[in-house]
């Protein structure tokens, strides 16, 4: 039993930690957006870094947030019924609704898996010091590489897998016991 609460304080905490981090990235979303729309209305010089950097930070914090999101319980769902009943039956409905969850997380997890994998491995013509550098890279000219900001797709789903895993525990929990998982 201390292996499986420690294995579940692990990830919640990684999700907290990431959750914390992505706060962070929120805030340099903030001073990037700034800066692109002062240099593009102000002084007439939009950059290509600032708009194509806002974008990868964006989708950087969409795909990474979703396992702290899961961890406060935070996804939509319809409270209308939900809210209403006890925390035991709320569980049952949890597991029950928990086959759709995992079917989508994988499919998730490996269709985004996927999409880094060619991103990785397609040949965008960049080089370092004449070395060919393979990966996917935007088409403006700044060039950045896309396929970091790609792989934190199935990450990110990795992280709500494990999550839902966590989750699943404790409502497995309160259905066989009637009390939260401590």
């Amino acid at each position: 039993m201390d292996k499986l609460r420690t294995f579940m304080m692990a990830v919640e905490k990684t999700n907290l930690f990431v959750g914390k981090m992505m706060a962070y990235v929120s805030i340099v979303c903030v001073v990037v957006i700034s800066l692109e729309v002062i240099m593009r209305y102000v002084f007439g010089m939009p950059t290509n870094w600032g708009h194509e950097l806002m974008y990868s930070l964006f989708a950087m914090y969409y795909v990474m947030v979703v396992g702290v999101v899961h961890y406060w319980r935070a996804h939509v769902r319809v409270d209308v019924i939900y809210a209403s009943l006890s925390r035991r039956t709320q569980a049952i409905m949890d597991l029950i609704s928990g086959v759709f969850f995992y079917l989508f997380v994988l499919v998730y997890i490996w269709t985004s898996w996927n999409f880094y994998w060619s991103s990785q491995w397609m040949t965008a013509g960049n080089s370092f010091l004449g070395i060919e550098i393979p990966g996917e890279a935007s088409f403006t000219d700044w060039a950045p590489p896309l396929y970091p900001v790609k792989f934190l797709m199935p990450f990110g789903g990795v992280l709500l897998l494990l999550q839902g895993v966590v989750w699943t525990i404790r409502d497995a929990h309160m259905v066989f016991t009637g009390r939260e998982f401590k």
